[in-house]
């Protein structure tokens, strides 16, 4: 029996016996407690880690101002820079890229002033500082959900690197998601139509009238829009009348952009079955006019707005949706966001501010991502990162957070295909995918080499408990930043007589050796209790 199931059972238990608890809560507003377990809750599930001073700072705000500052604090960061040197070629001779000096971006240069023998590596070079900008952008992240939503786009729409081979397209496409993270989704998936690195991605380049290429249609509904299920009854004939409507958009290298070659359109009308309510495009030589068409009626769908609806709940709540979430949260958040005209931030602030979302049923029920493991645990310990913008000494560090993340499971701009991140989608194992036995050892090694290498400063966080000195307190105080899912008193205990109390009862030894600061047991006692704690199976949770 999983987490989740035994406090269903519990609280099921609980209603019999007369207890006022909460099962299978809805969207109605959360006027529960205010506690750092809340908090903790929030953050950990809008943003990469929940740091203390974040903690302590969003317990003086009430629950609808912190989620309100979440998604209202988001801003548009500057562009990713060179960051390399000269490039040399497989003769041994050194070039250099003559259209951009180091220290400058690269993103609106179409790297065709260089060699044409060293164009493909530059660009290798600058798909790494792309890779090494975004992985800076999670760790400075500040008290914003933005970078959640990021990455949730990310996946939503599944642009994979190894298919555009494209920096500059890549970062295109990056910025429209970044710029409409919590925007018009409607607006949102028609601009990501005819967006060049997804023309490309998905075949859309290729479409034309002598021959459609059904391939983005076939996802465009399958996958972003109005999923597959019970409810979701587009057919065969829908893919091919709407790639029918796409023909003709084709993708320019050297302005990096898209554009519409009218000859290569299919201006036939389209004609759709009745879940699109019998609707007939009318053909014209217009692809904006047909591409609107298109869109506004795959969103005039009641299950558009539910499918996102679901994608967003298992993202930030819960993989499993039954029949009761179904009728109490996505059927409702639905509505608000149809009401909204797609725009995403009112449905999803109603999701965060919900008794649903702080159920106890959905805490620490949601295995960590490899950036919820890796950026959270980084952030949770305070380690001080450069700037985003600190392209001499940051992007270095920043790729190790990308290469990192990336051998747990989550390669930025490589999804393992166009579907996303399986842990999202794939039943019935979902988030218990990215724990296996290749990514278990990693997550290991990474959080015992930040202990060994002293990357983080355990003595200051030891130092957050109330009463370091008390080792009952330190346990309870460092157990309850770090973990989602509390301890047993037994596990408690075994953690402090073995590590803190050298295998005795002596609450005293510890006591003694935090007052006469004595550094040496200090710092290995608490060297191998961190490294224990986080390799606990709670640790996992978030």
């Amino acid at each position: 029996m999983d987490r989740r199931e035994f406090f269903k059972r519990a609280r099921a238990a609980d209603i019999t016996r007369g207890k006022n608890n909460r099962m299978f809560s809805g969207l109605t507003p959360y006027t529960g407690s205010w506690t750092a377990n809340e908090v903790a809750h929030l953050l950990k599930r809008t943003m990469f880690g929940a740091k203390k001073a974040d903690i302590d700072y969003f317990l003086t705000l009430s629950p609808d101002a912190a989620v309100d500052e979440l998604l209202n604090t988001v801003a548009i960061p500057s562009q990713p820079v060179r960051d390399y040197g000269l490039i040399e070629d497989e003769f041994g001779v050194k070039w250099d890229d003559l259209g951009v000096a180091q220290g400058q971006t690269w993103v609106n240069d179409p790297n065709i002033l260089s060699n044409p023998g060293v164009r493909p590596i530059i660009n290798i070079l600058r798909v790494s500082s792309l890779r090494k900008w975004w992985a800076g952008l999670i760790i400075n992240q500040g008290r914003s959900i933005q970078e959640k939503m990021v990455l949730f786009w990310q996946h939503h729409f599944s642009v994979q690197q190894s298919e555009v081979e494209n920096a500059q397209l890549l970062y295109r496409h990056h910025a429209l998601l970044r710029s409409n993270v919590l925007g018009n989704f409607r607006d949102l998936v028609k601009q990501v139509t005819i967006d060049p690195a997804m023309l490309i991605h998905l075949n859309g380049y290729v479409n034309s009238k002598q021959a459609p290429d059904e391939n983005y249609a076939r996802e465009m509904q399958e996958l972003f829009t109005v999923g597959r299920g019970n409810d979701s009854l587009y057919t065969e004939n829908d893919v091919i009348a709407a790639a029918r409507v796409l023909t003709g958009w084709r993708v320019n290298y050297n302005s990096i952009d898209s554009s519409f070659d009218a000859g290569a359109h299919d201006t036939g009308s389209k004609s759709f079955s009745a879940f699109y309510n019998n609707t007939v495009i009318a053909g014209s030589s217009d692809g904006n006019a047909e591409l609107d068409a298109l869109v506004n009626m795959i969103f005039s769908t009641t299950e558009a707005s539910r499918f996102i609806c679901r994608k967003l709940y298992r993202w930030f709540v819960y993989y499993n949706i039954d029949d009761a979430v179904e009728a109490e949260v996505i059927t409702p958040m639905a509505a608000i966001l149809q009401g909204n005209n797609y725009d995403i931030k009112p449905a999803l602030s109603v999701l965060l501010k919900s008794e649903h979302f702080f159920d106890i049923i959905n805490q620490a029920c949601y295995i960590k991502s490899p950036f919820d493991m890796v950026v959270g645990t980084l952030r949770e310990f305070n380690v001080s990162f450069p700037a985003y913008t600190d392209y001499t000494t940051g992007y270095a560090l920043f790729n190790s957070l990308y290469v990192n993340t990336a051998q747990m499971q989550q390669e930025l701009f490589q999804p393992p295909d166009v579907s996303g991140w399986p842990s999202y989608y794939q039943d019935p194992m979902f988030y218990e995918l990215w724990v296996n036995s290749n990514s278990l050892p990693k997550r290991a090694d990474f959080t015992n080499a930040l202990v060994n290498d002293s990357v983080i400063d355990i003595r200051a966080f030891a130092n957050y408990s109330s009463n370091p000195a008390d080792p009952n307190q330190l346990i309870n105080d460092v157990t309850a930043l770090l973990l989602r899912y509390p301890l047993s008193g037994n596990s408690k205990n075994y953690i402090k007589s073995r590590f803190l109390l050298n295998n005795t009862t002596d609450d005293t030894i510890w006591t003694n050796a935090w007052n006469s600061n004595n550094n040496t047991l200090i710092n290995v006692s608490l060297q191998e209790m961190f490294k224990f704690i986080m390799n606990l199976p709670e640790f996992h949770l978030c």
